[in-house]
């Protein structure tokens, strides 16, 4: 068992999803999709744990308010998720570390967005490595180990 913890951000779960639903099995982004899938299945038969946040669940049950039909993309967003464990955040140590990587990053001028923020905190929390379509946005939170399964 590796024992590796990752955290699978928004927009790589979005990535990979719609990646996926593309019928041509040659586009890159067909092809990148399945690269994260691939890994995903890799990670979990090596008995790594990989999580999804709150935060990012309640991301993707905005999207699914916005479909055509929000009850059938919900059954089908909880379908994908089913092999991941749903994290919770820890009530004391995620809300500190926002608040000092939040500061940190205003006082650096380098600010990053909100949602983003939370799910850098809830990953620090966690002690997992982030994983993310948008890795510089997420290199400037000090601390935080963030890959692109995508790009490897």
């Amino acid at each position: 068992m590796s024992g590796e913890r990752y955290m699978l951000d928004t927009d790589i779960l979005v990535f990979m999803l719609r990646g996926l639903k593309l019928p041509d099995a040659k586009n890159e982004r067909r092809v990148q999709a399945e690269r994260i899938r691939k890994r995903i299945e890799q990670k979990l038969r090596a008995g790594s744990m990989i999580y999804i946040s709150t935060v990012t669940v309640c991301e993707l049950e905005y999207g699914a308010t916005k479909a055509d039909d929000p009850g059938k993309e919900r059954r089908a967003l909880y379908k994908i998720l089913a092999p991941f464990e749903l994290l919770g955040c820890d009530a004391m140590k995620m809300p500190r570390l926002y608040g000092e990587i939040r500061r940190n990053l205003e006082e650096s001028g380098k600010p990053i967005g909100s949602m983003d923020l939370l799910i850098a905190a809830h990953a620090l929390a966690a002690g997992a490595i982030l994983v993310s379509n948008n890795v510089k946005e997420f290199s400037k939170v000090k601390g935080l180990q963030a890959i692109n399964w995508a790009r490897v």
